[in-house]
């Protein structure tokens, strides 16, 4: 059974970008999550236990993760969770390791901008026919869309 799992927290250090031996890209980063509280009688916000993870990204996410996260920032990470023991030597201990499925910038705590990376569909020839269109080759008689303004209900 895989646990999925959704953690919010802080990057520890700049993701670590490598290749797996058969090229696979994979990058590997730790994230702080600390939970916090109001305490009512201290009339403030306290810091409770903080948990660390070991995240692994693989393919093109790793790709998008190693491009676009830095050390310090806050980010939202979504996956599979596995809690593997270890032993060395004499010391031993247990770490939470994700393999991410989706990793994004925590937007309550600062603004980003999303640039939409290229893919190759797979039910798509590898050569597009001439006639399909993209935004490179829009023309001016081309019907141009625009989205509606959505009244809202306040």
């Amino acid at each position: 059974m895989k646990d999925h799992i959704t953690i919010v927290g802080n990057v520890a250090a700049d993701p670590d970008f490598r290749r797996l031996p058969d090229g696979t890209p994979v990058v590997s980063m730790r994230v702080a999550s600390t939970d916090r509280r109001y305490d009512a009688k201290a009339g403030a916000w306290v810091d409770g236990l903080t948990s660390w993870y070991r995240v692994s990204v693989f393919r093109t996410l790793g790709e998008h993760v190693a491009a676009s996260v830095r050390k310090g920032q806050r980010v939202v990470v979504h996956g599979v969770l596995a809690i593997k023991r270890w032993e060395a030597g004499e010391k031993s201990g247990t770490d939470a390791e994700i393999d991410a499925l989706a990793v994004g910038h925590d937007l309550a705590f600062g603004t980003t901008a999303f640039t939409g990376a290229a893919r190759a569909r797979e039910d798509t020839p590898a050569s597009a026919p001439d006639d399909e269109w993209s935004p490179e080759r829009a023309t001016a008689d081309e019907p141009q869309w625009e989205a509606e303004p959505v009244a809202t209900p306040f």
